[in-house]
């Protein structure tokens, strides 16, 4: 009889961790395509409750899916988003911090409008939705913000200053944040991915140089951009929208979370490269191989 009882205990003990794994609530921003809608749905599939941040929601309605409006660039905007979720599901279990995008082109082509949306969209937006959350998240004495950084955050690819920056600034606040959360049984994630097959926004840079000395280089870039766009799939080595979405699943699914996170064994070849490399030397020795 004692034997039934604790097997029944422990059946039962079970089915309601599982029932508690299910009923996350998940917050993903920039979730109208690519990585952040393929993870949106991934997560539903999976008996999540997700709700997926985007400028311009989908008139279609998916299972376990809430499609918000917010703006990014607006502390309020994001504000009465997350109070709205907390309003209906009485807290929230993870936030992925997904939506951004890379400017690219040489330095000097960059305007300053241009530089400053680069980092609002990827650096500043990310802390409004972790300045929003905590709040009931240290209540709940629990939760895990997963912040999308990248490969470039470490290696910097010429042309791709911007973005680089702001990938690395967000690592670095991440770290930070990563011990000022900890007493309150929060978990933060940085993840970093390579290449991704999805239509990425790649904006040039539009500041006008006379007699401009990159013009051969920006034509290629803008080529290159364009057959990207084209042809996502063709990238290499690169990774699906589904198999980083599943990455983060297992991700979310781990009771003691790593601070880091690459998602292929390409990606930690390319980390690993900068960790080693503490003067600089091997990764300009490098570059300038593969430009010549």
């Amino acid at each position: 009889m004692r034997k039934l009882f604790i097997s029944a205990v422990i059946t039962i003990c079970g089915f309601l961790s599982a029932y508690a794994e299910q009923g996350k609530v998940v917050v993903i921003t920039g979730a109208s395509r690519g990585l952040g809608l393929e993870t949106a749905k991934f997560f539903s599939e999976k008996g999540f409750t997700v709700y997926a941040t985007t400028r311009n929601p989908p008139a279609q309605v998916k299972e376990n899916i809430y499609f918000l409006k917010v703006d990014l660039l607006d502390e309020n905007s994001v504000g009465e988003a997350i109070q709205a979720i907390l309003d209906k599901e009485s807290r929230i279990d993870v936030l992925i911090n997904n939506a951004g995008y890379a400017v690219v082109g040489p330095i000097e082509s960059l305007t300053e409008l241009e530089m400053k949306s680069q980092m609002e969209v990827n650096f500043f937006a990310p802390i409004r939705f972790i300045q929003a959350v905590l709040p009931a998240m240290r209540a709940q004495k629990s939760g895990h913000i997963i912040n999308i950084s990248s490969v470039n955050a470490f290696q910097t690819p010429p042309f791709g200053s911007l973005y680089a920056a702001s990938k690395a600034a967000l690592e670095s606040l991440s770290e930070s944040l990563c011990i000022e959360v900890q007493p309150f049984n929060i978990s933060v994630s940085i993840v970093e991915p390579g290449l991704i097959q999805t239509r990425f926004e790649l904006p040039m840079g539009t500041k006008e140089i006379p007699n401009n000395p990159y013009q051969a280089i920006i034509d290629e870039i803008r080529k290159g951009i364009e057959e990207r766009l084209a042809h996502p799939e063709l990238l290499s080595p690169s990774q699906t929208p589904k198999e980083i979405a599943k990455f983060l699943f297992d991700i979310i699914q781990d009771p003691h979370p790593k601070l880091r996170y690459q998602t292929s064994e390409n990606a930690k070849e390319l980390v690993s490269k900068k960790l080693n490399d503490l003067t600089g030397d091997l990764y300009l020795e490098e570059v300038f191989k593969l430009s010549n």
